[in-house]
């Protein structure tokens, strides 16, 4: 059986001229669009483009962290640091000695010298309470320009609480009634909590500050 001879001659022509076709359909595409260093100009501009809106993004981001940071610190040098925080020292010191010498006006568990008069009693107790109180009270406001604000209104108020506890002592009424020992439990719950508090300011202000070398 004869089968027909197939004319390799001619499809490869038109192989070749479909190729052909496509060239010149490429050509004709680069020269409208200003030929291949064009386009690749275009390509990379493109790419280029992304890279940097991806990377001017991720910048924000971390720029908005480090406003966040900001925003809850100080930064200071280190010499600021170390005289506040010397500061600090000083002022806790004084503190723990007018917390004792105010709780010890009149404290719940007193006791008394028999060879020692109440107005004798009164002026010693008043007289440590006052060494310690103007130490306490000189320290705090020779410093303030260096120290955090917030740390000087909560020493303040401390400041505040003890001179009326001394006041309330000097001036009490003869004899211990059992309204005086509700007053003095009273007050000196008030006095340790607000000592307290300045604990806390305090530990939260020098938590609060960057050093910057």
């Amino acid at each position: 059986m004869l089968t027909k001879p197939i004319n390799y001659k001619v499809a490869a022509y038109s192989s070749v001229s479909h190729q052909g076709e496509q060239v010149e359909i490429f050509a004709v595409i680069m020269g409208s669009l200003g030929g291949v260093a064009a386009v690749l100009t275009v390509l990379i501009a493109y790419f280029g483009n992304l890279r940097l809106e991806r990377y001017k993004s991720d910048l924000q981001l971390a720029n908005a962290k480090i406003q966040s940071l900001s925003d809850t610190s100080s930064h200071i040098s280190k010499t600021q640091f170390d005289k506040e925080f010397t500061i600090y020292q000083e002022i806790w010191v004084l503190l723990v000695d007018l917390r004792s010498k105010t709780l010890s006006l009149r404290p719940v568990m007193d006791s008394v010298d028999p060879n020692e008069s109440e107005d004798e009693r009164t002026q010693r107790r008043l007289k440590d309470f006052g060494e310690s109180f103007n130490g306490f009270r000189d320290s705090i406001e020779n410093n303030k320009p260096f120290y955090g604000h917030v740390v000087y209104e909560a020493l303040n108020e401390v400041f505040g609480f003890c001179y009326e506890e001394s006041i309330d002592y000097q001036y009490k009424d003869p004899g211990w009634s059992k309204e005086y020992w509700e007053k003095s439990r009273e007050s000196n719950k008030i006095i340790v909590d607000t000592i307290d508090t300045c604990c806390e300011k305090i530990r939260e202000r020098i938590g609060s500050l960057a050093v910057v070398e």
